[in-house]
């Protein structure tokens, strides 16, 4: 009967361990609101202090990438628009990156949530000038700012499980 209980409590032990170390290793990106884009910028990162500087860091790149684009494509008032929601963008994320490095977690998720209303704000933009006609220059911006609101999304899941 002893030893009954010895190989029950073992494995409860070893399923207790077992878990513990599957729940430290586990997909940070799992109730992300868009995984499949999470995953792939955090690259299996179960760290969320890690994941989320990268994320952030993909995000700025993302960002730059899409002003420089934008300024190419003309003059129109919502690529102006978007010029400024952008930069005001990247200098949320560059303070969010800053209060990533002091451990400020409420003040690294009001950058990244006023980073993800910047790329609204440009989207909107774009939806008002789009109904006069610039439909190609539109869809171009409205493609590129739907994945910088996707990442964004991303990035304040990732930072909610900063401790």
């Amino acid at each position: 009967m002893a030893e009954k209980q010895l190989v029950s409590f073992s494995l409860v032990f070893l399923a207790a361990v077992l878990f513990a170390g599957q729940a430290q290793g586990s997909d940070i990106c799992q109730e992300a609101q868009y995984v499949p884009l999470c995953r792939s910028v955090v690259k299996g990162t179960s760290d969320p202090t890690v994941a989320i500087k990268i994320a952030i860091e993909n995000l700025l790149f993302e960002t730059k990438r899409a002003k420089a684009g934008s300024v190419k494509l003309a003059n129109a008032q919502a690529i102006n628009a978007c010029n400024q929601n952008y930069d005001s963008a990247i200098d949320s994320l560059e303070k969010g990156l800053q209060y990533l490095k002091s451990k400020d977690k409420q003040s690294l998720q009001v950058m990244l949530s006023g980073a993800l209303s910047f790329y609204v704000s440009c989207s909107d933009a774009v939806v008002e000038v789009s109904s006069f006609g610039v439909v190609k220059m539109a869809s171009t911006i409205m493609n590129t700012d739907t994945t910088l609101q996707h990442l964004a999304s991303n990035c304040l899941h990732v930072a909610s499980l900063l401790k």
